[in-house]
């Protein structure tokens, strides 16, 4: 990790760790530095491949875009879930699965009050920074906003809605040995999801630390926007959503479990014959218990004669 010196948004832009800077002056300067990304879970749908999206990246339609469904998705949010009050508005206006050539807008914003061990820390006095595992990437622009940075929009933070902190544009690589057949959705988009830290020195001069979620509005626009990836327990209870509507329209039949040997002939082999071998245990356990019982009723039976009958 390489630390750099950047304000609290900045650390959403560089690959690396900022130290502590101020993040409400719109000058400060960014070091272009490589991101490492992130490894992942399984896969689903194949996504299509093309050179270069149609996406234009400084399109005031982009911005507009990108503005309202971050916006909106950071609305729901009753408070957010770290410490710092921020929460991450991640997208991809462009990806060519060919070559692993991405570029990404991460979006910065203060969704509600700091609390906990960022309470009554300066947004000044915050740092941070943005890892990936598996890739390489760069800050092309960045754009603070000053009036979202100030003291008294940050104190309203509760009652309003979500206020954007800062915006970086930064273009990546996919690393040669992460790109490996089929490139499914499941397998870029971790790749590409960047991990978030936010850091400062609270008043005892310790160091605090949180992750910021880059999950909360992610992918609302561009690149995956309208794919779903879904997890192995979202699949699976889809898959018994179809079932059950199945079952209810009269597609499929309902099988009582238990009826029927539903493998053939190796499901009827198999149960016939642990069939015949518990039968045989049985009628051997039987018989020699018969016999033990003769046994015991014919020496019971001398052991009762006197002795000169049996003379």
């Amino acid at each position: 990790m390489i630390w750099i010196t950047t304000a609290v948004a900045s650390l959403l832009a560089t690959g690396a760790y900022a130290a502590p800077g101020s993040i409400g002056d719109a000058s400060l300067a960014m070091s272009r530095t490589g991101l490492e990304a992130r490894l992942v879970d399984v896969a689903m749908d194949t996504v299509e491949r093309r050179q270069d999206t149609a996406v234009s990246f400084n399109s005031a339609d982009w911005e507009a875009q990108t503005m309202a469904a971050c916006t909106a998705a950071l609305s729901q949010l009753s408070a957010a879930t770290n410490p710092s009050g921020t929460a991450v508005c991640y997208n991809l206006p462009q990806l060519d699965t060919n070559t692993g050539k991405f570029m990404a807008d991460l979006r910065l914003f203060q969704v509600s009050t700091p609390f906990g061990n960022f309470q009554d820390i300066a947004p000044k006095d915050v740092s941070g920074g943005v890892q990936y595992f598996g890739a390489t990437a760069e800050v092309v622009s960045q754009t603070v906003n000053a009036r979202g940075l100030s003291s008294k929009a940050l104190a309203k933070r509760q009652t309003s809605s979500p206020t954007l902190l800062q915006t970086y544009v930064m273009k990546g690589q996919i690393n040669k040995d992460q790109m490996v057949e089929p490139m499914t959705l499941g397998v870029i988009e971790p790749l590409v999801m960047p991990v978030v830290t936010l850091s400062a020195k609270n008043g005892a001069g310790q160091t605090v630390s949180t992750n910021v979620s880059s999950n909360e509005a992610a992918f609302v626009n561009g690149i995956f926007s309208s794919e779903v990836v879904l997890s192995d327990v979202a699949r699976a209870s889809l898959a018994v959503a179809n079932v059950t509507a199945q079952l209810h329209n009269g597609t499929i039949a309902f099988v009582v479990p238990g009826v029927n040997i539903l493998i053939f002939p190796v499901g009827l082999v198999v149960t016939g014959l642990w069939t015949v071998i518990g039968v045989c245990a049985y009628a051997f356990g039987t018989y020699e218990r018969y016999g033990y019982r003769e046994m015991y009723r014919r020496r019971k039976a001398r052991d009762g004669k006197p002795a000169s009958a049996r003379i």
